[in-house]
């Protein structure tokens, strides 16, 4: 970081200090962030040319370890050498020739006997080699006669059309798709959709001018799914399986702020799958496997509603995962806020549309807490470049953040985000007899513990006098609504007892409220592990 925030800007020769032509110039010149600029300059982890480089390196040894079994693969290398580098950067950003590398080098390396998936590959291989010949500067699922519609300039992703015709590479994206989302339909974009979709870009273009288009460059494939079956439950995704491919829900395009933040989100992803493919993110290497092995969870993000299936506990690779995009949504969010009324008449303001942007402090607070539990819980699974790249990510939180959090805080303000949302999950249903007696008796449970709390640390105010009316007049309006009422009075109490989010307000530096704070997380934990079966219907 040193780096970038030390660059000067270059004057023009004859340029005169404090005169009105300098004075105009700074006005119409855009003076480059320099977390912007490091994103997208810092070798290695955000040079994005570099990368596309290391992956060239990366993939032409794999494909010589295929040419074991399959020569073709040798012919593809040579040919790949020879290729312009932008011909290279779009073959080996093909979804579909990445994809049956990966399949051919796992199946080689672990001398498995499978000649139909061998020859299916081989497939693959030749009609790449064809395309290549043919002189076509895409990747071969980009182009059927024509190519398909590209998001931005050169190095930008193509869009994904239902009406890409169903030859041998338009077959296996389908395929590919099919296997990692149960059968779940796609798109064809309408021109409302086409149109969203530029907005958004252009504005993330606008925000981080440097870096959007290093981030984008590793996304080859963009990606409307319907809002329908499975994909109601993603507003965007990435799978490691799928390389160079994201995913965006249809109807959450709306909002060219959330479109700007989902591009780089699942984009930056992608930047790390690269990544990952080329250097020692962790301690086990990637070759010969095709996709990151699950490891045991490593980091809870304390914001998520868990649900049966303890889908808020990570692995080291995704805790990773979400601390990079963390990290740049954090400036991301910071440009929003301060350009939002500059921007407002080209592109609206970040608030006025549905789904919203991530807030500035909610990624602020996300990558310090990721950070610091990816270095206390997940450095010995973590590779030398793994290790670097978190300590660069920190150094950049560091310098971005003026106020980090204390040493050791719960994180009040993550943990009563996942207690507003279970609220809000509650108030949406109608539950049985059972089930509401079980959500009555946990609000009494959780009265009695914040009762306690307020009384222990000698709270008074309006608040307070409220969440005492909200006890007493039960559940006036059903269970449900009394839930979310109780613990809407209960968030508010807390969040003006906690001025910067972390933790309990000191009377005194003496005062210590480690306790009465670890009350609160057991009692929100306790809490969210007795409403799985209330919010399963079970």
């Amino acid at each position: 970081m040193a780096s970038a925030q030390g660059r000067k800007v270059k004057r023009h020769p004859g340029h005169k200090s404090g005169s009105s032509q300098e004075a105009q110039s700074a006005h119409q010149t855009h003076v480059p962030d320099p977390f912007d600029a490091a994103f997208a300059q810092q070798r290695p982890f955000g040079d994005s040319d570099y990368l596309h480089e290391q992956l060239h390196v990366r993939y032409k040894s794999r494909l010589e370890k295929i040419a074991e079994a399959l020569p073709v693969a040798s012919e593809l290398s040579r040919a790949m050498d020879r290729a312009t580098p932008y011909g290279r950067y779009r073959i080996l950003g093909d979804p579909v020739v990445r994809r049956t590398v990966h399949l051919a080098l796992h199946h080689v390396c672990n001398s498995v006997q499978d000649a139909a998936l061998l020859a299916a590959c081989e497939e693959v291989f030749r009609e790449t080699l064809a395309h290549m010949e043919r002189g076509h500067q895409s990747g071969p699922l980009e182009y059927t006669g024509t190519e398909l519609r590209r998001l931005g300039a050169e190095r930008s992703p193509s869009i994904w059309s239902e009406e890409r015709g169903d030859d041998l590479f338009g077959r296996s994206f389908r395929k590919i798709v099919h296997d990692n989302f149960s059968g779940e339909a796609l798109c064809t974009p309408s021109g409302a959709d086409l149109a969203k979709l530029a907005k958004g870009a252009q504005l993330l273009s606008a925000l981080l001018p440097l870096s959007a288009g290093s981030v984008l460059s590793h996304t080859h494939m963009v990606v409307i799914v319907p809002h329908a079956g499975i994909w109601k439950q993603k507003a965007s995704c990435s799978e490691f399986d799928i390389s160079g491919t994201i995913f965006l829900n249809r109807d959450m395009l709306g909002n060219p702020w959330w479109v700007a933040e989902h591009l780089l989100h699942e984009s930056l992803h992608q930047k790390l799958y690269d990544f990952r493919h080329t250097h020692s993110l962790m301690t086990e290497d990637l070759s010969p496997d095709v996709a990151p092995k699950d490891g045991a969870a490593a980091v809870v993000s304390i914001w998520n509603v868990a649900g049966a299936t303890r889908s808020n506990e990570w692995d080291t690779f995704r805790s990773v995962a979400a601390f990079h995009v963390y990290v740049h949504l954090a400036v991301l969010c910071a440009q929003a806020e301060r350009r939002k009324t500059e921007l407002a008449k080209r592109f609206g303001t970040p608030e006025a549309s549905f789904p919203a942007m991530t807030h500035r402090r909610e990624a602020f607070e996300r990558a310090q807490y990721l950070g610091r539990h990816i270095q206390a819980s997940c450095w010995r699974e973590l590779g030398l470049a793994g290790r670097r790249f978190v300590e660069w990510l920190m150094s950049v939180m560091n310098a971005l953040d003026p106020a980090p959090p204390p040493p050791e805080s719960v994180y009040l303000h993550l943990l009563l985000h996942r207690y507003m949302v279970e609220a809000t999950l509650i108030a949406s249903r109608k539950l049985s007899p059972e089930l509401a007696k079980q959500l009555l008796q946990l609000l009494d449970e959780e009265a009695q513990t914040i009762g306690r709390v307020l009384l222990a640390i000698r709270a008074a105010g309006p608040d307070v006098d409220r969440l005492r009316d909200v006890i007493l007049r039960g559940p006036d309006k059903g269970p449900e609504a009394a839930f979310l009422r109780f613990r809407s009075v209960v968030t508010r109490i807390l969040q003006s007892l906690s001025p910067d989010g972390y933790g309990l307000r000191r009377a005194s530096a003496a005062d210590s409220m480690a306790p009465f704070e670890m009350m609160i997380r057991a009692m929100v934990d306790r809490s969210s592990q007795q409403l799985i079966p209330v919010l399963s219907g079970h």
